[in-house]
């Protein structure tokens, strides 16, 4: 795809001083009726090790276990979601389906097999609906399920649309112009599945505005990072740790339409367990892509 450069608009005679920069509003699409449809990619890699001669307790051992030949997760979602209404304060609500969830996890050579009950919710999540709201820089507020079989894979669902944290400015923004938005983050470092939960702050820019086949695409970049040095206690591990992450990416953002049309995250993950002369390193790799597959 080629650079788009809107032209300028001048009065009189050529002069520099005239120019005025060019500014994009980033805003999501208000017309009710809107529909989209996603696929949404989250791949996770973990691994431990450890060092000392000191007494290991039982749990971190047992994390040893599960992660010292690499834990690897991988889930994808196709999910459709139209625009139902808007709110005077630009807050969307969305009526989500889905069209297909897949989970598959391996340690080391071996895979994991599904949980128990597995083939049931999955069922259950592909039959049923829920309501979204976003702000109106996209960020989700609360999702609402059709029925209480949806809790456990819908909950995942959120999961994954948190932690792919481009936010909009809010207010027209020029090439090179930056803005910060706090969310929600899950580290996923935790070998139950369940997810610590961070306020992020998040730097974005506009780096550049693409002339896309139905009009112009603005390249959102991301970055973030975060370390806490001590008090936060992991499910199944209840000690102190240091930990320290950061994410990248970058989105494409659909100028005309008000939508995303894909996204690219990746983040970086460290963790450290100091106990009883025993050393325990979490280190974590992950992955994240958003892709538009169909629109109406």
């Amino acid at each position: 795809m080629a650079l788009f450069v809107p032209p300028l608009s001048l009065t009189g005679m050529p002069d520099a001083g005239l120019a005025q920069e060019t500014t994009y509003d980033l805003q999501l699409s208000d017309r009710v009726g809107d529909s989209n449809l996603y696929r949404m990619v989250f791949r996770i890699e973990m691994r431990a090790d450890y060092s000392g001669a000191g007494a290991m307790e039982d749990r971190a051992r047992q994390m040893i276990e599960a992660l010292a030949s690499g834990m690897e997760l991988r889930t994808s979602i196709e999910y459709e979601q139209r625009l139902t209404a808007v709110d005077p304060d630009g807050t969307r609500t969305f009526a989500v389906t889905w069209h297909d969830y897949k989970f598959e996890g391996k340690v080391g050579d071996r895979s994991i097999p599904p949980p128990p009950g597995h083939t049931e919710a999955t069922r259950a999540l592909l039959s049923g609906t829920a309501t979204m709201r976003t702000s109106p820089v996209g960020r989700t507020l609360d999702v609402r399920y059709s029925s209480p079989e949806l809790e456990a894979l819908g909950g995942r669902f959120r999961e994954l649309n948190e932690s792919m944290p481009t936010s909009l400015p809010g207010e027209p923004v020029a090439v090179g112009d930056s803005w910060t938005s706090v969310t929600p983050f899950r580290t996923g470092l935790e070998p139950a599945g369940d997810s610590a939960v961070t306020n992020l702050e998040v730097q974005h820019m506009l780096r550049e505005v693409l002339d896309g086949t139905d009009g112009p695409l603005a390249v959102i970049e991301l970055s973030g990072s975060y370390s806490q040095l001590q008090g936060l206690e992991l499910p199944g591990v209840a000690s102190p740790m240091h930990v320290q992450f950061t994410v990248t990416g970058s989105a494409l953002f659909d100028i005309t339409r008000g939508r995303f049309a894909a996204g690219s995250y990746q983040l970086d993950m460290f963790a450290l367990h100091a106990v009883n002369g025993v050393e325990l390193q979490l280190t974590g790799f992950a992955n994240g892509t958003l892709e538009l597959m169909d629109a109406s």
